[in-house]
């Protein structure tokens, strides 16, 4: 006998619909069309994004047929967890091509053209002002990415380091990232990098945060809302269609457009450290240019020069 198989989110929501009173539906509703926020934010998060309060969306989540709000989230944990998986968000990106090699690439690059329009209009130019101002003051800026975002770590810690501003990656997980976060103090700002879902690096990130008086920029396609208020700009940004492969392009731009609005602060102080870093590079390398074109010379004639 085969099992059945418990009813999705927006089948109980469907199926409920009539029964529920004005401000339940207006929850209920919220719930389905925002799945990955409902699925980590709290009563009292989902009361303020839906304008009601926490006993509402805990009275709504009986409504729907479970036993409170622990049972919504974890049944909607356990839908994101199938359909967030690696091999199915290939498989469904896959899915939706149908013509090649070009038409993957057509796809592929319009795609990006509409997450981009998306960040466009979810980031708010105000909290992005906020962030640029943050990390350009800060001692030293600390970028958490993990999951596959230590690269884009790394590369955004290197370009804030060679416009001046000190700056590392912090992309350790486990036990191993507490040697990275150690020296964090009260002038250090911390840019998190985090999608989907509240992994246990990023609580303790913004814990420490919170703790020692660091700042924290948050970077982020759905946690806004449950993690506003432990940090102090949230970036909004899609990164791919729910349940498609991951595409870390519209983070990347955003993160670059970060550092560009860094080295505009202060335009002077960017180009003075750009400047150095190529003189650090040709004295790395061994010779200056008028050395490399010495270097082609006939030997009879760099010793005439080199005694000139």
């Amino acid at each position: 006998m085969s099992e059945t198989k418990a009813p999705t989110l927006p089948e109980r929501v469907a199926s409920r619909i009539d029964s529920l009173t004005a401000t339940e539906r207006k929850i209920a509703e919220y719930l389905s069309a925002h799945p990955q926020e409902a699925a980590f934010s709290s009563a009292e998060e989902l009361g303020r994004a839906t304008g009601t309060s926490d006993a509402s969306v805990v009275r709504t989540a009986k409504a729907l047929g479970f036993d409170g709000l622990p049972g919504l989230k974890r049944s909607l944990q356990g839908e994101l967890q199938a359909l967030l998986s690696p091999a199915n968000r290939l498989s469904n990106s896959l899915a939706s091509f149908d013509d090649g090699a070009e038409g993957i690439l057509t796809a592929t690059l319009r795609d990006h053209m509409e997450r981009l329009e998306q960040a466009e209009r979810s980031i708010d130019p105000q909290a992005f002002a906020h962030a640029v101002e943050l990390i350009d003051s800060a001692r030293e800026t600390i970028i958490c990415g993990f999951a596959g975002l230590d690269g884009v770590s790394a590369y955004t810690a290197t370009h804030l380091t060679r416009i001046g501003r000190r700056a590392r990656a912090a992309s350790d997980t486990g036990y191993r990232l507490a040697d990275r976060l150690l020296m964090l103090g009260p002038e250090d700002v911390v840019v998190v990098i985090a999608h989907n879902r509240i992994i246990v690096e990023t609580r303790v990130i913004l814990d420490l945060c919170a703790e020692v008086g660091a700042r924290a920029v948050l970077i982020t396609d759905t946690l806004g809302e449950a993690l506003r208020d432990q940090v102090d700009a949230v970036l909004s940004a899609p990164t791919s269609r729910p349940g498609t492969f991951t595409s870390q392009a519209t983070v990347l731009i955003l993160l670059e457009a970060l550092v560009i609005a860094v080295a505009a602060r202060d335009q002077n102080r960017s180009l003075r450290t750009t400047d150095r870093m190529n003189q650090l590079r040709e004295e790395l390398m061994g010779f200056s240019r008028a050395d490399e074109v010495a270097l082609n010379l006939p030997a009879a004639r760099r010793d005439r020069k080199r005694d000139a």
